[in-house]
This record gives C-alpha cells, sequence and structure tokens, in this order.
C-alpha cells in the first residue's frame, strides 16, 4: 500500500487573532504544519506531500520546511478559493502513483498515527474512510429564525475530523464530476457520497485531534504537545 498526503493550507489565522497564516502559526517553536508532518514522518508508506497555498508564500513554507525530514517528498502547490478547489488542484499536481490519498487539515497538528492507520486500514475494505468522534452534546436542527424544527438522535451523529482517506481512482473521479457540475462539498469524503462513488466507513478518531481555530485553542494544544514531550 502507498499513499499521498494533501494538506490545504491556504486558511488565514485571523480567527487566532495572528497576521500569520494559520498553517505557519507557531506551536512550540515551530508551525502547526511541522507537527501534522511529524506524525506521518516514519511511515514508508507515504510516497509524497502536497501542500495548497498561496504562491506568494512558497518561500516561507519551504524556509520553515527545510530542516523536516519529510522535505524532499514535499511540493508546495497554488490553493484554490475554497477548500475543495485547493485540494482539487494538490490531487491534479500528485506526480506519485499511489493507491490512496489522505486529505489532512493544516490545523490539526496532533494526529495521532493510531488514527493515520485506522484510516489507512478501513481503505482496504471501503472507497473512503473518516475519523469520527461521538457527539456529546444534543444536537437540534433550527430555521433561520432560531426555532427549533428537529432534535436529532445522538448515537446517529459523529464528529468528524482529517485525515480523511480515498482510493486515488475515485477521488480522482469525484473531483472531475465536481468540477464539471459546479458541486461544492465541506469535506473530501462528502464528494464520494454526492456522487455515490463507494461506501464511506466512519473509524475511531480521537479527543486531542481537534482543529485549532481559536486562541484557546492554540493554548490547549501547547500543552497538550507539552505533557507529551514530557511523557
Amino acid at each position: 500500500m502507498s499513499y499521498a498526503l494533501l494538506i490545504p493550507a491556504a486558511g488565514k489565522g485571523e480567527r487566532l487573532g495572528s497576521k500569520t497564516p494559520k498553517a505557519l502559526v507557531p506551536l512550540h517553536g515551530r508551525p502547526l504544519i511541522w507537527w501534522v508532518l511529524e506524525a506521518f514522518a516514519h511511515d514508508e508508506r507515504l510516497a509524497e506531500i502536497v501542500i495548497a497555498s498561496s504562491s506568494e508564500l512558497e518561500r516561507e513554507f519551504q524556509a520553515h520546511l527545510a530542516s523536516h525530514p519529510l522535505h524532499e517528498r514535499l511540493f508546495i502547490t497554488n490553493g484554490g478559493r475554497t477548500r475543495q478547489d485547493s485540494v482539487g488542484n494538490a490531487l491534479a499536481v500528485l506526480m506519485s502513483d499511489v493507491d490512496h490519498v489522505l486529505v489532512h487539515d493544516a490545523a490539526r497538528p496532533l494526529v495521532s498515527r493510531d488514527v493515520i492507520n485506522n484510516v489507512l486500514t478501513a481503505l482496504d475494505d471501503y472507497v473512503a474512510a473518516v475519523p469520527g468522534v461521538p457527539v456529546t452534546d444534543t444536537i437540534k436542527r433550527v430555521t433561520r429564525e432560531r426555532r427549533v424544527a428537529q432534535t436529532l438522535e445522538r448515537s446517529e451523529l459523529c464528529a468528524v475530523q482529517t485525515p480523511q482517506g480515498i482510493r486515488t481512482e475515485a477521488f480522482r473521479a469525484a473531483h472531475d464530476q465536481a468540477r464539471r457540475t459546479g458541486v461544492q462539498c465541506t469535506d473530501d469524503v462528502a464528494l464520494i457520497e454526492h456522487f455515490q462513488l463507494g461506501d464511506v466507513i466512519v473509524v475511531d478518531g480521537d479527543p486531542h485531534n481537534f482543529k485549532v481555530t481559536l486562541p484557546h485553542d492554540l493554548s490547549r494544544a501547547a500543552a497538550m504537545l507539552g505533557d507529551r514531550d514530557q511523557a
């Protein structure tokens, strides 16, 4: 089995209170994306990494990641108007003939190797796999006027994370169809669902694999990374 890692990294750090692009916001002296790469650093199945960001930031990304062990397997391409467009651009420049593609958020620096392996293992039997964790809050569907329309059954819900894994052939087909039809989805496996290209399975995620969006998320990630380093 071989796979490529695609990282959409065109997001801004405004909600973090930073003028720095989110993927390059520092965490324990390194940018967020450095810690993402650390989780994949010793995986011999990983053939190639494509980061989708703005062309203006390519030198900055290269400078930050030049000393990383995965640097020689890393390529940077232009991001798009949406996350889906950025992932599509990364997929289009993929040079390796890989079995699977994993897409991971640059702002999830604490992803574990267990979660990565859960996704890859599931791709032996399913077209796509996504890590998820149980929803602990009660979720209500509301109208535009904020009136409660329905209380959803919590046991049927989960909060999905990344990396989201898809068989390469199906992922290319999904993006081709999305470009032709103008369909936009909020995550990667949703394209597989929308175009009915195969079954999508949810595998065990990790509560620690949260997305750094707000300042308190960054503080939490720093504390957890410090605890991990001391363990």
